[in-house]
């Protein structure tokens, strides 16, 4: 299996766990806000242990095989089962008539759970940083709050299916023309052809300003310039310079780069024979 599935397959994973989790913490606010709840409240959380923590962790897993730092995500899977123990002993005990034991109890259990969300949310972001995706982070960030994480984990969800579309379809815009503007005529338009080019899994790029990565194309067609966005780089050696229906493992060189930072993403801009662009992604290294 390779990376950009193993990716693909981590992702899929943590949405299905986000879902869980979505609906678990809401329940469980609003059983913690309702007297006479607290069974269901005990319940929520035993199906957190069983699914949602379970489906979390096989996720971090997944990630880990594929390269990804998600160490803190570990060490807060970790933490927050034993906060919820301990909340939930806390929970029972005024039922035997120790009210305030039973509050400094769960009081305890809450500060582990909020440690533990919040080292879970410190992975989330890191992946969202890794996949440029803004709403991956804004989802980690808001999953650390009480009350509202479950917010946070409807937009991990959501954040999901638009990084696996990046991953397994690519960025592909038409190209910026105007219909029946000077020296082009609509029919000539609508006679050009499009051609669907993406890449597969996450590329890599060197100091010595190579860059590497695997595009698939529906057809035969040539790569004209490369350009690294936010950059003044731009490049026309590309090899392969055409591209043959299929997976193609292509070569890009620029002049020797300053100024990345090891393991961040960057974007590099593919402008096609055709006039299409196609956005890859590929990851630094020194």
């Amino acid at each position: 299996m390779s990376m950009g599935s193993i990716d693909v397959q981590a992702l899929r994973q943590l949405k299905d766990s986000a879902l869980w989790f979505t609906v678990i913490i809401f329940l469980s606010t609003i059983f913690i806000s309702v007297d006479g709840f607290m069974p269901l409240l005990i319940v929520s959380t035993i199906l957190l242990f069983i699914v949602g923590l379970s489906k979390l962790r096989h996720a971090f897993e997944t990630f880990e095989i594929a390269g990804k730092n998600v160490g803190y995500g570990f060490a807060g899977l970790e933490i927050i089962l034993v906060g919820f123990i301990i909340e939930v002993i806390g929970s029972i005990l005024p039922i035997v008539r120790l009210v305030f034991v039973g509050k400094v109890i769960s009081v305890f259990g809450g500060i582990l759970v909020f440690i533990a969300s919040l080292l879970i949310g410190i992975a989330l972001y890191n992946l969202g940083k890794f996949y440029n995706s803004e709403l991956l982070k804004v989802g980690g960030i808001i999953e650390i709050i009480p009350v509202i994480s479950f917010i946070g984990w409807i937009l991990v969800y959501v954040s999901v299916d638009e990084i696996v579309r990046r991953l397994t379809g690519g960025f592909i815009t038409y190209p910026q023309r105007q219909f029946g503007g000077y020296g082009e005529s609509l029919s000539t338009l609508q006679n050009q052809s499009f051609v669907e080019v993406y890449q597969i899994g996450i590329g890599e790029m060197k100091a010595n300003g190579e860059v590497k990565f695997t595009l698939y194309s529906s057809t035969n067609i040539k790569i004209v310039s490369a350009s690294l966005e936010g950059t003044n780089y731009t490049s026309n050696s590309i090899v392969p310079e055409s591209l043959n229906p299929g997976n193609n493992n292509v070569t890009v060189i620029f002049p020797p780069l300053s100024g990345m930072i090891p393991n961040n993403n960057y974007n590099l801009i593919l402008t096609l024979s055709n006039g299409q662009s196609v956005k890859i992604i590929v990851t630094y290294k020194n």
